[in-house]
């Protein structure tokens, strides 16, 4: 199983459209592989100082699979070469 983390923000129009990416990517995949935690920058002031101009993040532990623009494609075959 992948235990992936997405970094975002409230109010944040890439964030939002990322996260539609990889609801579009597990959907094409068994759900059941991948654990997606959503942590919210904002509610912390390291990971703010992090991830503030590079958000959406969608990382594997300290692997980065994609940031800023994120998309379907990379994330469906991201997941399919590591579940």
């Amino acid at each position: 199983m992948l235990n992936l983390t997405y970094y975002m923000r409230d109010d944040c129009a890439l964030c939002n459209e990322g996260k539609l990416q990889i609801r579009l990517a597990l959907s094409e995949l068994r759900n059941d592989l991948v654990q997606l935690t959503e942590v919210n920058i904002d509610e912390d002031d390291e990971l703010q100082e992090e991830y503030m101009v590079r958000i959406p993040v969608l990382s594997n532990g300290d692997e980065v699979i994609q940031e800023g623009v994120l998309d379907f494609v990379k994330i469906y075959d991201y997941i399919r070469e590591h579940k």
